[in-house]
């Protein structure tokens, strides 16, 4: 057997495809985390995009708000994929990956590209946040 076969199989090598699975529970926390972090980080390091809108600063407020709950979010996802034997990375993937396809599948009757694209930041925004119902 040659050395890239054995890497192949070597459960460590590779993401635990048929191993422990976080729970649904989980990988939308890893995933709403993950967006909402992101959030944050973009809301503190550009003040500037907020400063010229009429309510900016309370939207930046809010966005850094919603870091704060996506690094906790993350933190309890990676201590819960952690406790199956999954790396952050790992966690992190399976998390943005369920709330893609979650987002993919609340999107309804959109032909054009743009407006299926809103439904499913609205669709994130709303499951991630618990805003807007």
């Amino acid at each position: 057997m040659n050395a890239k076969a054995q890497v192949a199989q070597s459960p460590a090598a590779s993401p635990s495809v048929t191993g422990p699975a976080l729970s649904a529970a989980t990988s939308e926390k890893a995933g709403c985390g993950a967006v909402l972090m992101i959030l944050g980080k973009v809301a503190d390091g550009y003040p500037e995009m907020f400063a010229k809108q009429s309510n900016g600063k309370t939207v930046q407020s809010m966005l850094s708000a919603f870091g704060f709950k996506g690094k906790a979010m993350l933190d309890e996802a990676f201590a819960e994929g952690g406790a199956l034997g999954l790396t952050p990375s790992q966690t992190y993937e399976a998390g943005v990956a369920s709330l893609l396809s979650l987002a993919k599948s609340e999107v309804t009757g959109a032909s054009d590209p743009n407006a299926a694209g809103r439904q499913a930041g609205v669709a994130l925004m709303k499951r991630c946040t618990g805003l807007g119902g």
